[in-house]
Parts: structure tokens; C-alpha cells; sequence
């Protein structure tokens, strides 16, 4: 019969045809490829971010070296250092030393033009002088972590009792009172251009919009003369202050996150009796804490990783940040490089913490910025 006859279709065959060539989905490989294409995207992700991360590491392994090994050639990602036995209190380095067409581990104890003077830690009153080309030094991968407080706690201009130490208390000072100037004044500035209206509103956050296009290095020099003329050089006023005056970028974020809290809340507020600021202050920041949190670190980066401005400012070593004070003691003669990438991993350290623990509240944040529901 008609009703009976099979669907001879295009769209019939190729259906069959692709549900034929598919795993059950009981089958074993069917269970391996949907457990599998996870693993190989969290591989490709590893993989890529490796990539990125190999700086950072090539500089922790610079930060673990000895200052022998700093500069041994070819460079090894591990930190190596000699082997040291002790002998009668002191620490001596081992070497293999050929003597006799025989190898053997002999302690180091003294070595000048190219000759040596070798004592075997079984017998360490008989003195042994060999040719140091005979020799090799005994290595061990031996992490040396004193560098990190040797360069915390030295002193990087001689005579003025300053250390990187200085550099981070000054760092974490220009950083706190920035972050407070930041949310104090574009939560309110981005709260006014949201929620109230006011004559010349629009225009006026276009023209904050608008002086996002002009660079710093345009308006460095008048700034730099107002404040020469005020005194407040080689201070942190003219790094602190401008933040209490708003930031363009961050009062386009908050104002655009704003405007996804709804309307209504605010409405109800009103009717009970809730002024403007109760209203901002008990319901629009509670509710914007994954915004803040994305300011807050926005803030600490710029801050931290200022260059220039300190540089613009500041004069005195005493009041160099940190981005400074790794420049000024890399120009230095005879730089401790282990040292100097010690203190570049205490400079990058904060901010991959402050990252790692708001790391969920940043991303939320910004994804939910701009989305009006």
C-alpha cells in the first residue's frame, strides 16, 4: 500500500546514513571520545599557557642560582651548585679530580693561577696539587632561596640605608590610597551619569568619554609644571591626588554596570523614604561588588607597573616605587643578577596573588559589564 511503501527520501538516506557511521552511545569508544575531548582541551590550554608562562619561569630559575651558576654555559633551567663537604667546620666545594689515570672526589681548598689544592675528605691532612683542568666541579641542583632576603635586605645605594624593601613599602603606599581615590570618586561620578538626571548629562559623559583619547605623555608636561609650582615634587601627591579627581575608563565601567541593576529596586527605595546616597550606598555597591573588585585590581596593576610617573616625580631614593628602584639598581656596576630577578618576583608576585584570589569576581564583573537586563 501507499501508506506502507519505505521513505525513499534524500533527506532519509542521508539521516540513516550519518546515524549509521555515529558510536552507540553505549559503546566503549563512544565513553572514551566524550571523556576524552575535555582532557585534550584542558592539554591545548596547558599547552598555550605554558608558552606564556616560560618567562616567569626562565626568572625563578635565574632567582635560585648561585652566582657561579648565573653564568655557566649552556644555561640550564635548573639551579645548580657545587657540592660541598664539610671538613674540620668548614665547607669545602667537591671536584672530580684525574690523578693517576684514577677519579676521584677531592675538596677544594684553594685554588689560584690555574692550579689547585685538593684534600681527600677520607684522609684531610694530606694536601694534593693538581692542574684545575684536570678538574671538574661536582654539581648538585640545589635551589638557593637566600637570594630572595640577601635582596630584600641589602642596601642598593651604599650610604643611604635603602633596599628594595623601601621600594615595596612605597609601591604598597601610592597603591592604597590610589585604589581609595579610584572607587571613591568614579563610584560617584559613574552613579551620577546612571541613576540621576540632570540637565547636560549625556554631553557631559561624552566629554569625560572624549578624554580618554588624549595620551598621558599629551598632558605630562602642564601637569608637571602645576605641580613644580605648587611643591609637590619628589612627593606622592601628584600620584595619589589625580585619583580622587575620577578615571575616565573606570567610570564608563561602573556607570555601565550600574545600569544593569534594575530600576525598580531603586524606585521602591525611594518610596520608602531612602535618599540618594542611602540608595547607593545599601543597594547599588552591595550589589557591585564583582565590578569593584574588577576596579580594585585594574587600579593595583596600573599603579604597581607605573613607570613613568615616578619616574617623573620622584627624585629622592627614599621615595622610589619599585618599578624604579629594579631600574636604578640594574644600572648599577656589578649587578647581582640572581638578586635583581629575585626582586623582579617579589614586584610581580602581588599581582598574581591579588589576581589569583579575585580571580572569580574580575571575571564576573567584567563579563556582566554593559549586559542591561
Amino acid at each position: 500500500m501507499h501508506g506502507s511503501s519505505p521513505d525513499t527520501s534524500p533527506q532519509r538516506s542521508l539521516a540513516y546514513g550519518s546515524s549509521a557511521r555515529m558510536f552507540p552511545r553505549s559503546s566503549r569508544w563512544y565513553k572514551l571520545q566524550k571523556k576524552g575531548k575535555p582532557v585534550l582541551q584542558h592539554v591545548l590550554v596547558f599547552t598555550a599557557g605554558l608558552f606564556f608562562l616560560l618567562p616567569f619561569l626562565w626568572m625563578l630559575s635565574t632567582a635560585l642560582k648561585s652566582d657561579m651558576d648565573i653564568y655557566r654555559t649552556p644555561p640550564s633551567w635548573l639551579p645548580y651548585d657545587l657540592k660541598q663537604v664539610e671538613i674540620k667546620g668548614e665547607l669545602l666545594p667537591l671536584y672530580t679530580v684525574q690523578i693517576d689515570g684514577m677519579t676521584k672526589e677531592l675538596a677544594a681548598l684553594e685554588i689560584e693561577r690555574g692550579q689547585g689544592t685538593f684534600v681527600d675528605p677520607a684522609d684531610p691532612d694530606t694536601f694534593i696539587e693538581v692542574p684545575m683542568r684536570t678538574a671538574e666541579p661536582i654539581l648538585v641542583v640545589r635551589p638557593r632561596w637566600q637570594n630572595f632576603p640577601d635582596a630584600l635586605s641589602k642596601a642598593v645605594r651604599s650610604g643611604t640605608g635603602v633596599s628594595f624593601l623601601t621600594y615595596i613599602k612605597n609601591s604598597l603606599t601610592i597603591a592604597f590610597f590610589s585604589i581609595l581615590g579610584t572607587l571613591i570618586s568614579c563610584t560617584t561620578a559613574a552613579y551620577g551619569f546612571a541613576r540621576l538626571n540632570w540637565p547636560g548629562r549625556d554631553k557631559i559623559f561624552l566629554v569625560v568619554m572624549g578624554t580618554m583619547m588624549l595620551p598621558f605623555q599629551v598632558t605630562m608636561i602642564p601637569m608637571y609644571v602645576v605641580f613644580s609650582r605648587i611643591g609637590w615634587t619628589n612627593t606622592f601627591l601628584p600620584l595619589i591626588v589625580p585619583t580622587f579627581f575620577g578615571n575616565a575608563f573606570i567610570i564608563f565601567l561602573l556607570r555601565q554596570f550600574f545600569l544593569t541593576i534594575p530600576e525598580e529596586m531603586c524606585d521602591a527605595a525611594r518610596v520608602d523614604g531612602a535618599s540618594e546616597w542611602q540608595i547607593f550606598s545599601r543597594i547599588v555597591l552591595p550589589l557591585s561588588k564583582p565590578v569593584l573588585a574588577s576596579v580594585v585590581v585594574f587600579t593595583f596593576l596600573w599603579v604597581w607597573n607605573d613607570f613613568i610617573g615616578p619616574m617623573l616625580y620622584l627624585t629622592d631614593p627614599k621615595l622610589f616605587t619599585l618599578a624604579i628602584g629594579l631600574q636604578d639598581y640594574q644600572g648599577q656596576h656589578n649587578v647581582a643578577w640572581n638578586q635583581l630577578m629575585s626582586a623582579s618576583i617579589v614586584f610581580t608576585l602581588p599581582v598574581i596573588v591579588a589576581f589569583f584570589f579575585a580571580q572569580r569576581t574580575f571575571i564576573q564583573g567584567v563579563r556582566l559589564t554593559g549586559l542591561k537586563e
